[in-house]
């Protein structure tokens, strides 16, 4: 719980009748309010994403309403730079059935942005791969999804089970 961060989402550890997937992590999302991106992001030590020992990042997952969400990796300090520090690894949508993802860490792509600095628009086209600046601050793993991706049901429904880092 110390590591959980929860935004607009409800998490809980579930038991389930599937031997290969018995206690997982079951995320229950409320899109009552429009705009926003419901999500689960779990905290770990800055640096421990280090490109030279660990691949990619897998695990399994489900959903009983066909939910979509983006996985993403967070800095948790700013760039000098200013770019985005944030980094997606792609879109998903749960099944009925467990699937296995595998991201691979070269495949995570950077966010664009757009802010206002000294009364003009700077635009941040995203995009590029993490670098070893990033790397070194990235203390953050993030399952969110927004309204669009809510599946068959008003609310979203997501599991996952074996979340972990990959060993080269």
């Amino acid at each position: 719980p110390k590591t959980s961060i929860l935004h607009l989402i409800k998490a809980k550890v579930v038991t389930t009748n599937d031997p290969e997937h018995r206690k997982v992590l079951e995320l229950s999302i409320d899109y009552a309010k429009p705009g926003t991106d419901p999500g689960y992001t779990k905290t770990f030590p800055a640096g421990t994403l280090n490109p030279k020992k660990y691949s990619a990042v897998r695990f399994w997952y489900r959903s009983d309403s066909s939910t979509g969400f983006i996985l993403q990796l967070i800095r948790d300090t700013p760039r000098k730079d200013e770019k985005v520090g944030w980094f997606s690894g792609g879109n998903f949508t749960g099944k009925d059935e467990w699937i296995q993802a595998t991201v691979p860490l070269e495949n995570f792509k950077r966010a664009g942005g757009k802010f206002w600095k000294n009364g003009a628009q700077v635009v941040l086209p995203g995009g590029d791969p993490i670098d070893g600046d990033d790397y070194a601050n990235i203390g953050k793993i993030r399952f969110a999804s927004v309204v669009e991706w809510r599946g068959s049901s008003t609310a979203g429904h997501l599991m996952f089970h074996k979340v972990e880092l990959l060993e080269k």
